[in-house]
């Protein structure tokens, strides 16, 4: 801290004294000027006087120093080293520290300085609660006289990144019907713990509905039934106790009475050369918005031109999932309209195509890369001939899934070993363990057996043989 010591110099002018008048010369002498210093001290000698007196310090100054900026949860130190005290009573000078303004929803005050009113609070520290910004005063009193407050301001900013609102999906509603709105898919980038404000913006102008209409605005899932048929705008903030998102908006599109169900045909495809027969349909995907029970109707749109099938060859074509028997290669269409007791669906409409088996690629078999497998049995000597057991048997894995068929087709697996010691915990699927009997082994000397495995694929009509060879490696070892 930097004392000064404030004083006060007073000069005492003499009066000044005029010579007798002297008449000079007839010979006139040259001018000389004498520097106003030297006058002055001619006019004074022998009759001037000084006086030095020391002007009375009144009161100290405060200065409260520079305006400072931190991150929420770094200490904020103030220092008001730079107040002026009197030099006589710098000793007694105390330091009183004030929140004149702190940031809506800070519940801090000058308690929570780490010290006030002495000394050592020129150099006070204490710690934000929340980001905002902090205006301080600090004064200044030296057991005799108090100075003016001088003030300081504390920004405090965030590193936290503001949470990401998600009002879910728009939605469909019924007038009179609750409406579930889902803010689940929102998230905050550091993990926190989030809060919700749901608000329903606009609606149409036959509602009388507002945001007090929503119930458990607050929470991740409110609801609300709506008073008339139009469209609902709801939004959603989140905040992470620090930060809050920005809003996501959703729409709620409300109709007054039931609703037509929607048909889903299924995705359909090329089938390729391998086919089943009956071709199995699948209408699962088909839904009613108001939950309604789902009668189905599947009718037949267009068959290859050779084909005599038709509508008589569903199993039941009023199942979600009925069967039809084909005759020939070709693309079939298909129509799926369900209907919920009132309405009819729009139709949907698939297609798949079956080739003909003349057109059939062979499928690619693949049975994975080489492999090598090291092992040992323990020997013992007796009168220098050494004795092993065999080395124990091995399991690895086989994986053929790497198999592709060109037409999409579906394939079956086959495993076999050449010598047919090796044992297989699934030679039909496309990944299975091979387990290696046991081997004789010969002290000091590795043996090396060598296994082919081969792995058959097949689609419906042709197949496809790939090979690896596994190395089993036997050495006897001292025990």
């Amino acid at each position: 801290m930097i004392n000064r010591t404030k004083q006060v110099l007073s000069l005492v002018t003499p009066p000044l004294v005029t010579p007798p008048l002297v008449t000079p010369p007839l010979v006139t002498p040259p001018l000389v000027i004498l520097p106003l210093v030297t006058l002055l001290g001619i006019a004074c000698d022998g009759d001037k006087s000084s006086v030095d007196s020391a002007a009375a310090c009144e009161a100290p100054m405060a200065e409260a120093g520079d305006n400072i900026s931190v991150v929420l949860g770094d200490t904020v130190q103030l220092d008001a080293g730079d107040s002026e005290v009197c030099e006589d009573r710098e000793d007694d000078a105390e330091f009183t520290w004030t929140f004149e303004a702190v940031e809506p929803g800070s519940a801090i005050d000058e308690s929570a300085l780490s010290s006030n009113n002495d000394d050592d609070a020129v150099n006070a520290v204490f710690v934000p609660d929340v980001p905002g910004t902090y205006t301080l005063s600090v004064t200044v009193f030296d057991a005799v006289a108090t100075s003016d407050p001088d003030f300081v301001v504390v920004t405090v900013t965030s590193n936290n990144l503001a949470p990401l609102a998600d009002c879910g999906a728009d939605l469909s509603g019924v007038v009179g019907d609750r409406v579930n709105l889902d803010g689940s898919g929102s998230s905050d980038p550091d993990g926190g713990t989030l809060e919700y404000s749901w608000g329903l913006s606009d609606g149409p102008d036959c509602s009388g509905l507002g945001s007090t209409d929503l119930f458990n605005a607050d929470s991740v899932s409110p609801t609300f039934v709506p008073d008339c048929e139009g469209v609902y705008t709801v939004s959603l903030v989140v905040s992470d106790g620090e930060e809050w998102s920005d809003p996501a908006v959703c729409i709620v599109s409300v109709v007054d009475g039931n609703q037509a169900p929607t048909a889903d045909a299924g995705q359909g495809g090329d089938l390729g050369a391998c086919a089943e027969n009956p071709l199995e349909l699948s209408g699962w995907g088909s839904y009613d918005i108001d939950e309604d029970s789902l009668t189905y109707q599947w009718s037949v749109v267009a068959v290859p031109p050779k084909s005599a099938a038709g509508d008589a060859q569903f199993d039941d074509a009023t199942s979600a999932a009925p069967t039809f028997t084909w005759d020939v290669e070709g693309t079939y269409t298909f129509q799926l309209q369900v209907s919920d007791g009132e309405i009819w669906s729009a139709p949907d409409v698939v297609s798949y195509t079956i080739q003909e088996i003349g057109e059939n690629e062979t499928p690619v078999a693949n049975a994975g890369d080489a492999q090598t497998v090291d092992v040992e049995a323990d020997c013992e000597s007796s009168s220098y001939v050494w004795s092993c057991g065999d080395c124990p048997s091995a399991t690895i894995e086989l994986d053929g899934s790497a198999s592709y068929d060109l037409d999409g087709d579906h394939l079956t697996y086959g495993w076999t070993e050449s010598t047919g010691t090796a044992t297989f915990s699934a030679s039909r699927s496309a990944v299975t363990e091979a387990t290696i009997p046991s081997q004789s082994a010969s002290y000091d000397t590795p043996a090396n057996a060598t296994f082919e495995f081969a792995l058959e694929v097949a689609d419906c009509d042709r197949s496809a043989t790939d090979r690896v060879n596994v190395t089993y490696t036997c050495t006897g070892e001292s025990n």
